[in-house]
């Protein structure tokens, strides 16, 4: 068996078409996953003629079906990590063989992952402390932000009352007892930094590659925690995908803590879905491994919720506040019913309590499969490890400001800049951060008891930035906002040259 980076350890799909495989993979997984409860749907998969298409029709069907019963909810987690794991190949060196039948710490034997540690030279920040809108927010004044987030409907009432939780104990900060893995160690919004500054012990996996592991050294000796990562054949960082047995082993030998392990690591198209099973057989080995392990994660605003009926009550409630603007907005809608301010819960889904959900559909429609089920499968793992009495941090992160939106289209862009014209609230990287991992803080100490539906997990502590209290579905909110956005810019623009020939006035000829 070869060493961990020349190349002989991977994460396969199964043999089939180069351009197709990837869909066909994910149709065959969702087919398994809702088989044995909905066999109409199952069916409706296996023979559509356009998955790329008809895939987020079976999403929204899927979650609804979800949110039905815990059995069900277990159930189609469970079917479908079966169904990934059977399907997926693991190829070591020219043995290729199903994942299901791989012995991570058997695979791991041959390899050796060296760590190397980087200790903070700063004071840890004494108190939760959020910078916003320059501003630097704690006690009273994040006290009173977060009441005014909750009163608009940014946040949900459980994220709230978690982050306050951390402000009354702000020793929790440092993380006493406990000792985060954070994968995707560098992305935007993993609690990487606020846990360094703060003081705690963390270990950080990420990708091999020069510049990002000189960015990261750099913000570990600015902090006041120490930060511990794999040194690997090609450098500093490892590649999950390829190293995952190793990186079980690696994460173990150092769990002289109550591990956490913090999913935050992602790749587009079928990458992505490589990546999260990849994430999710390392998962797996570290529950086994230790009764106390921990996971954490967050969701993403662009997927699909069953959310309960109070969140449904509140984007109905906004509908009547809106004055003459709403009469505008009924008749855009009446003119393009599909496309332009749909409501956002069309018609109430019921579980076997009788209890009222809506259908939160905010998956977008360019990122295909790939990405709803590398967006599916952290969720099925945390359901299981919730029903097995595990504790499980899982908040849905509000959109933000991060990088990939400025490398998207202008239209994107624009959206997001007039997005408070809409009740939503897009936050700066720098303000989201501290606030997602005070939350993952709580958690930890103060795990809040599981609910009687598994699916109440993704919504009683969302920070959503508002999606979901709005009255109108976020896809058909895409151009108004895009076209507001622009007219912003350009009044933005045009007040921003006329103020600069004020105090810069020509001279007179």
């Amino acid at each position: 068996m070869g060493t961990v980076g020349d190349g002989m350890w991977d994460l396969v799909f199964p043999p089939g078409p180069p351009d197709r495989i990837a869909d066909m993979f994910s149709a065959a997984v969702v087919a398994d996953a809702v088989r044995p409860y909905d066999a109409d749907l199952a069916q409706s998969v296996e023979t559509c003629r356009d998955w790329r298409r008809d895939y987020h029709r079976v999403f929204r069907g899927m979650t609804a079906l979800a949110v039905s019963s815990p059995m069900v909810s277990h159930g189609i987690a469970r079917e479908g990590l079966r169904s990934v794991r059977t399907m997926l190949r693991f190829a070591a060196g020219r043995t290729v063989t199903s994942l299901d039948t791989v012995d991570v710490d058997a695979e791991a034997d041959g390899t050796v992952l060296d760590t190397q540690e980087v200790a903070g030279t700063a004071d840890a920040v004494p108190r939760l402390e959020v910078p916003w809108h320059g501003k630097l927010l704690a006690g009273d004044s994040l006290r009173g932000q977060l009441s005014d987030w909750r009163r608009r409907g940014i946040l949900e009432p459980g994220f709230v009352s978690a982050v306050e939780q951390v402000i009354d104990n702000p020793e929790w900060l440092r993380l006493p007892g406990f000792r985060v893995t954070v994968t995707g160690a560098a992305a935007e919004l993993a609690p990487l930094r606020p846990l360094l500054s703060w003081g705690a012990d963390v270990l950080a996996v990420d990708r091999p590659g020069r510049a990002r592991w000189a960015r990261l050294r750099a913000l570990a000796q600015s902090g006041a925690g120490t930060m511990r990562f794999p040194i690997s054949a090609a450098g500093p960082g490892v590649d999950i995908v390829r190293s995952f047995p190793a990186l079980a082993h690696w994460i173990t030998a150092h769990s002289d803590a109550r591990p956490v392990l913090g999913l935050y690591a992602g790749l587009p198209g079928a990458a992505g879905v490589r990546l999260a099973a990849a994430c999710d057989v390392l998962t797996e080995s570290l529950l086994a491994h230790h009764p106390d392990a921990a996971v954490a994660l967050l969701g993403s605003p662009t997927d699909c919720y069953a959310v309960p009926a109070s969140v449904v009550a509140a984007a109905r409630a906004h509908l009547t506040e809106r004055g003459i603007r709403g009469n505008a907005q009924d008749l855009l809608h009446r003119v393009a019913p599909r496309s332009l301010y749909r409501l956002n819960y069309a018609r109430p889904i019921f579980d076997a309590d009788h209890n009222a959900w809506g259908l939160f559909d905010n998956l977008p429609s360019l990122s295909g499969p790939d990405y709803a089920l590398s967006q599916r499968l952290p969720r099925w793992r945390a359901t299981l490890a919730q029903s097995s009495g595990r504790t499980v941090s899982f908040t849905v992160a509000p959109p933000a400001w991060t990088p990939a939106v400025h490398r998207e289209t202008p239209w994107r862009t624009a959206a997001y800049r007039a997005a408070s014209h809409f009740g939503i609230e897009v936050f700066d990287p720098a303000t989201a951060g501290p606030l997602l991992a005070a939350k993952l803080v709580a958690d930890l100490f103060a795990p809040p008891a599981p609910s009687l539906n598994p699916e109440a997990l993704f919504t009683e502590g969302a920070a959503h930035g508002g999606l979901w209290r709005q009255p109108f579905a976020p896809r058909s909110l895409v151009a108004p906002a895009a076209l507001s956005g622009v007219a912003q810019s350009l009044r933005d623009s045009a007040r921003s040259l006329f103020t600069s020939d004020d105090e810069n006035p020509k001279p007179q000829t």
